[in-house]
């Protein structure tokens, strides 16, 4: 459960701050899976009333990140189901993502994900697993953005947040933190050479892999 150290300040919209450190803290898997949440004892630990942490619980919720419950709310403990359904709903939006963006990208565009990969690249060589996982969010927020359909970047980034604590814990191992790479230095090849098939593919590969590592190895938490 949140401590009082990590109570907000009173600097922008209450809803919108408290909104923002749940988001965090379920990605980077503060609040673990299992763990339950109750709307009194938020409000005491952010520093702030219920109105805010009460909207924020229900949007989190109608977002897959909670689940309701009698009394409070529950982080999802994922199943091998659970993981097997969104990847191959990521392999649907995710490869259409990186085919747009091959084709839309400016080089600006380019840069910033050439930019974003090389750091990523050096938090993988530090053996630093949790900032790897920020730039690796960063790399996928970014190549969202190289996508001109708003109305696929929306799905894909629900998605996308649904699956950030399980990625978390996947890229803790170096093995996994190579392979995501690979697939997003052949992305961004792609890019630079404008070439959509190759971009699909890159995509598709990388979540098949990621489909038989969980169809084979459940999640465990």
């Amino acid at each position: 459960m949140p401590g009082s150290s990590r109570a907000v300040a009173p600097t922008e919209r209450l809803r919108d701050q408290v909104y923002r450190r749940m988001r965090e803290e379920l990605q980077s898997g503060l609040l673990e899976p299992g763990a339950r949440l109750v709307e009194l004892q938020l409000a005491k630990a952010y520093g702030v009333s219920r109105t805010p942490v009460r909207e924020v619980l229900l949007q989190l919720a109608r977002e897959g990140l909670l689940t309701p419950q009698e009394r409070g709310y529950l982080v999802p403990v994922d199943t091998q189901k659970d993981v097997v359904d969104r990847l191959e709903v990521r392999r649907l939006l995710d490869a259409r993502i990186a085919r747009h963006a091959a084709l839309e990208a400016t080089e600006a565009e380019i840069a910033a994900l050439r930019k974003t990969l090389e750091r990523q690249r050096a938090a993988h060589e530090a053996g630093r697993a949790r900032v790897f996982v920020e730039r690796n969010s960063e790399f996928r927020s970014a190549l969202r953005e190289a996508c001109r359909n708003a109305l696929l970047r929306r799905c894909a980034a629900m998605v996308d947040d649904v699956f950030q604590t399980m990625r978390g814990r996947l890229h803790e191992t170096a093995a996994n933190r190579e392979l995501t790479l690979v697939c997003d230095g052949r992305i961004l090849q792609a890019l630079e050479q404008r070439d959509p098939d190759a971009a699909e593919a890159a995509v598709e590969a990388f979540i098949d892999a990621l489909l038989a590592h969980f169809e084979a190895d459940p999640p465990r938490v």
